[in-house]
């Protein structure tokens, strides 16, 4: 029994033993296996290191509890180092469960690795600055000093990077050294460090590793250090070697550079373009840099490239470049388009040097070729006020009083003169010659008074002896037309012993002068000198006024022969003669004649007096049925309210001549009626007295009389009011006559005269500027049939127009269209013509315009304002060709809004006819002649903008329009079409 109890316990034993050492064999094994995965870790054997933490975490039943969160952290860590997935979210799980876990210092290294990786460098110096450096080896310390250089550089911290580095490039070894030197030449080179930047560069530059990475360096510093030559130098070298087309271009750049700060812009150029060749989107420095040199080198087209395309920006840089851009268009002739850049630059205050460079040229340039945008004038008159202290330079005095000279503001001209100090003989002579000049277009508009100031101002000079001569013929016929004869007089026989253009009209023009002073034997003697060489057009005039002299002086045979020599010339000599012979009692000639008048002429504006003298001579030689058939003729036909009633009269007058007193007192009676509180009232009470006083019935008279408002018992008191009214208003002294007149009306507000009286006491008031009651006073004469409705219903038209009235002046002249008196009828239709023209009512004002061009009594202001409303009709009913000619006739007219209009028109059909470029040119010859004319010089920006569209030239179309947009609110209509115009750029 004894031995199997020892086989069971040696049993029990062996397999005791055998168990205890089989345990202790797998605890070593497993301990061998943590310690393995501590040494993968530690040589960075991640992948293995991680499966044997991850194998001892799961399968490791014995695992400690340090050792196992030991094992946790590092497969969660080596997982993030690895990059694997969701590895930050099992680390970030690990550091809630274990915040305060001794392993992390462990992994700061490695996780900074991964985080500069990843560049999250914020993250990186976070977790570098967590290390214990005195844990790591000299080795090691050098590599994390280097790594936080690199995260602070990273982070913009350029001071800190650079003292983590040196202390780095102390301690490390050859191998690092280099990248630590070559980190801190960039460093310092961004820092402007340039002498430590050199000294790190210098430590690498001959090593193969870096030697092309620090030359680029090299180059941008000795440029920095403004060594242009070493820039150069080595720059040129570095060409020669196998770099990157990037690093070539950045070289080529500092090689321009170099040069352009030599002044040396031929070797400039080629660099600077080849480096601007690769750009895809250049500096504006660069831009305004390679439009500098190009200019410099007179390559202008290509600057003008450059330049433009710094346009749409607003800094110092654009302002320079608007500047240099317009110095450019001008080396290439674009005077228009540096007119632009010019004034673009100057309305930038980055520079003031500039800014008043740019003004000044841009002043110049406006007087040269005119300013679309803004009047030259005011452009120079700015740059004076804005640069106070070159207000005494004399070229720009000069240039703003020619700029009103040559825009044709003669007014502004005489104003800039008169704001001057100091005049110069060249200042003087303009002023001579610019008074003269709007001395004669205020005569040409009918302005005499204007005319008179202008003229005399002129003459106080005489330094152009043409001028002087010229200014005071114009003086004088200034004169004649404000019927102030004598002085005209004095002023053309001045000019007797002159020579100026206008001298073969003077004899004439004295002859006139003296036949409206009735000095007839002084005009008979310049008519016939001047009849000694005339102007064709004015000979028979001249002959008919010496016949008219003969006539005036009772020398009728004399004045018959002159007729008989022009009787083919007008109806005027037919009339005129058959008169002289009824004057000589040769009423059988007068009569022949007459009928030959009504003959030739029956649409002649004599043919009605005519036929009342034809009856006057049969009355005369008691034919009283010739006669009456005459008249009755006259009251049938005649528009001529006069002659009608005369007539009418004078038939009455016949049956009393022939005893026929009871039809005679019939007739009288139905005139009466007809032309009571006229004129002709007084003449029929006159005409019917014999009737009465035949039959001694004065009471008879003086009720027949009162029935037709003809007082003939009027007192001597209301006889001096009037008669004195009257006198005062002959003398044009219309103040003193209104009080007379309104002294006549009180006390006769029926009497005799009334209308007269009303009608003179209206225009006694218009004469003294009080048009409210001179207008209450005329409607009443206008608006009831009597002998100066046609006058009073003129004069209201004419206050209504000035008071820009229509629709009442209308009223007035559609009345007087009709009216008898061919002067009065012509004023209203060229009134009513220019109505229509302003109602746009162009067939009406037409058909009106062609009567005034033909009646040639008209002015030369009228007949071409009736011209230019036929142009506008033509031009709206799409007749272009004759709309064309129409204008074209009227670009020389002296009237600056008319002759801007035609150049407008002009350049409409140019534009029209897709000639842009001519188009333009006009529109500039529009601006700089007659930039008074704003609305017209509106409208031609607007055609401007569209001539820039056709050229497909579209930033001086935009221009255009917004200095249109900017400039122009006082014609809202043209700002509209500038807008819409605006709509069609393409962008």
């Amino acid at each position: 029994m004894r031995s199997k109890k020892i086989l069971l316990a040696a049993a029990v034993i062996y397999f005791g033993v055998t168990d205890a050492q089989q345990s202790q064999y797998f605890s070593q094994k497993e301990n061998y296996r943590f310690g393995l995965a501590e040494n993968l870790y530690q040589t960075k054997i991640y992948n293995a290191s991680q499966y044997e933490y991850a194998r001892q975490y799961f399968y490791n039943q014995n695992l400690s509890r340090s050792k196992k969160e030991a094992a946790q952290f590092f497969d969660n860590v080596i997982g993030v180092i690895l990059q694997k997935n969701h590895a930050e979210e099992g680390l970030t799980a690990f550091i809630k469960e274990y915040p305060k876990s001794a392993y992390f210092a462990q992994a700061n290294l490695p996780l900074a690795d991964y985080y500069l990786a990843k560049k999250d460098f914020k993250k990186a110096l976070q977790t570098l600055k967590k290390v214990n450096q005195y844990q790591l080896t000299k080795e090691e310390n050098t590599q994390y000093i280097m790594k936080l250089g690199y995260a602070k550089f990273m982070l913009g911290d350029a001071k800190g990077a650079i003292d983590a580095l040196e202390e780095a490039y102390k301690t490390s070894d050859g191998t690092q050294k280099g990248d630590i030197a070559y980190m801190l030449g960039h460093l310092n080179y961004a820092g402007r460090n340039n002498d430590k930047a050199f000294q790190y560069f210098d430590s690498i530059k001959n090593e193969e590793k870096y030697s092309k990475l620090v030359r680029p360096y090299y180059v941008q510093m000795y440029f920095n250090e403004k060594d242009y030559d070493k820039a150069i130098t080595e720059g040129n070298a570095l060409l020669n070697e196998d770099i990157s087309e990037s690093y070539k271009a950045e070289v080529h750049k500092i090689i321009g550079e170099s040069y352009f700060m030599k002044n040396d812009y031929n070797s400039a150029y080629p660099h600077l373009k080849d480096y601007l060749a690769v750009q895809l989107n250049p500096s504006e420095n660069d831009l305004y840099e390679m439009g500098f040199v190009a200019a410099k080198l007179k390559k202008h087209d290509e600057a003008v490239s450059y330049y433009n395309q710094l346009v749409n920006s607003n800094s110092a840089l654009a302002q320079n470049a608007y500047y240099q851009l317009g110095n450019a268009y001008l080396e290439v002739g674009k005077k228009q388009e540096a007119l632009s850049a010019f004034r673009s630059s100057y309305q930038m205050n980055y520079d003031k040097g500039v800014k008043k460079l740019a003004q000044e040229q841009y002043a110049k340039l406006s007087y040269d070729i005119g300013n679309p945008f803004e009047n030259a004038s005011q452009v120079i008159q700015n740059y004076m006020t804005e640069n106070k202290a070159e207000a005494d330079n004399t070229e720009m005095k000069s240039l703003l009083v020619k700029s009103y000279l040559y825009s044709g503001n003669y007014r502004e001209t005489l104003n800039a003169i008169d704001r001057l100090q100091n005049s110069t003989p060249e200042i003087d002579k303009i002023d001579q010659e610019v008074s003269y000049l709007l001395g004669t277009e205020e005569f040409n508009k009918g302005n005499f008074d204007e005319a008179e100031r202008f003229l005399l101002r002129s003459l106080e000079f005489n330094i152009n002896k043409e001028f002087n001569s010229r200014a005071l013929y114009w003086l004088g016929q200034t004169y004649y037309q404000k019927g102030n004869y004598p002085s005209a007089i004095v002023r053309y026989e001045k000019l007797l012993t002159e020579t100026f253009p206008e001298k073969q009209q003077l004899p004439y023009d004295l002859g006139y002068a003296y036949f409206k002073s009735k000095k007839f034997d002084q005009a008979q003697k310049y008519f016939k000198q001047y009849l000694a060489n005339p102007k064709t057009e004015y000979k028979s005039d001249a002959q008919l006024r010496l016949a008219d002299i003969d006539y005036a002086n009772n020398d009728l045979d004399a004045a018959i022969a002159v007729y008989d020599q022009n009787q083919d010339a007008t109806d005027y000599t037919l009339f005129q003669k058959a008169m002289a012979l009824g004057f000589k009692g040769d009423n059988n000639s007068k009569i022949t004649n007459l009928k030959s008048l009504i003959s030739k002429y029956p649409d002649s504006e004599y043919t009605d007096d005519a036929q009342y003298e034809i009856g006057v001579a049969y009355a005369s030689q008691d034919d009283f049925a010739n006669s009456s058939d005459f008249f009755s003729k006259v009251i049938k036909s005649s528009s001529d309210r006069d002659l009608v009633a005369n007539a009418s009269i004078y038939k009455a007058q016949n049956l009393i001549d022939q005893n026929q007193n009871e039809k005679a007192l019939a007739e009288f009676t139905s005139l009466g009626q007809q032309y009571k509180n006229t004129q002709y009232a007084d003449k029929i009470v006159q005409a019917a007295k014999p009737i009465f006083t035949k039959n001694g019935d004065v009471s008879g008279y003086v009720t027949f009389a009162r029935n037709l408002g003809v007082n003939v018992d009027a007192s001597e008191i209301d006889e001096i009011n009037l008669s004195t009214g009257k006198q005062f208003f002959a003398k044009k002294d219309y103040k003193n006559a209104i009080s007379y007149y309104e002294k006549y009306l009180t006390q006769n507000p029926t009497g005799e005269g009334l209308y007269q009286a009303k009608y003179e006491l209206g225009e006694s008031y218009y004469q003294t500027k009080n048009s409210t009651k001179a207008l209450l006073v005329l409607q009443e004469v206008g608006n009831v049939a009597n002998d100066y409705q046609d006058d009073a219903q003129t004069r209201l038209a004419q206050i209504y127009i000035a008071q820009g009235n229509s629709s009442e002046a209308k009223k007035y002249l559609e009345s007087l269209v009709n009216s008898s008196d061919i002067n009065i009828r012509n004023y209203a239709n060229v009134e009513m013509m220019k109505i229509y023209a302003e109602e746009k009512n162009f067939s009406q004002a037409e058909k009106l315009a062609d009567a005034v061009i033909s009646n040639n009594k008209n002015s030369a202001a009228v007949i071409e304002t009736a011209k230019v409303i036929k142009a506008r009709s033509l031009m709206n009913a799409g007749k272009d060709k004759d709309a064309q000619s129409a204008f074209a006739a009227l670009e020389k007219s002296s009237n600056t809004e008319v002759a801007a209009e035609s150049l407008y028109a002009k350049a409409f059909y140019q534009n029209k006819a897709k000639s842009f470029k001519t188009s333009n040119e006009t529109i500039f010859k529009l601006a700089n002649n007659y930039a008074s004319e704003e609305y017209w010089g509106a409208k031609a920006l607007v055609l401007m903008a569209k001539n820039y569209v056709g050229l497909k030239d579209n930033y001086q179309a935009s221009y255009t329009c917004d200095q249109i947009i900017s400039n122009y609110a006082d014609f809202p209509e043209i700002v509209a079409e500038a807008k819409e115009v605006k709509k069609t750029i393409k962008r």
